[in-house]
């Protein structure tokens, strides 16, 4: 398990994201009781992706301080964040509304499809693509200047 990074803009990422994972199990523990609105709780799916994509952001600020520049620590932060971002807006836009559906009606009313298909999560899944394929492009170029030298 890496250290915790000496970045200022890191440390606080990380405290912000263990801040809000607590904050988020309190609430749906204080309004949803284990046995009652199960549905609810798979609310918890997208924001897990999101907090993951800004565990990944702190990743990326403290790998950015390294001389490395754009090295394999930096890239692989980006295209964790970027993954972070897009599966968590695709669990918001598919599973989360399919899954809500599904368990409201216990099961048996399995008919239609249901999508949240909001401009909040499609910029969202956008904007994690962009940093996967921004990684890529990272990787390929590193590969080139390697070849120089």
């Amino acid at each position: 398990m890496p250290a915790l990074s000496a970045s200022p803009i890191a440390l606080a990422l990380r405290i912000f994201v263990l801040i809000v994972a607590v904050l988020l199990g309190l609430k749906h523990l204080a309004i949803y009781p284990a046995s009652e609105a199960g549905a609810d709780w798979i609310g918890l799916a997208a924001p897990v992706f999101y907090l993951w994509a800004f565990w990944s952001g702190a990743e990326v600020f403290s790998k950015s301080r390294d001389a490395a520049g754009f090295g394999p620590a930096l890239l692989s932060g980006l295209n964790q964040m970027g993954a972070g971002l897009m599966l968590g807006a695709w669990v918001a836009i598919l599973a989360e509304p399919a899954l809500r559906h599904l368990v409201q009606n216990g099961f048996t009313v399995m008919t239609g499809v249901r999508f949240d298909l909001t401009l909040a999560n499609l910029v969202l899944a956008f904007a994690g693509l962009t940093l996967i394929l921004l990684a890529r492009r990272g990787r390929q170029i590193r590969a080139e200047l390697d070849g120089f030298v």
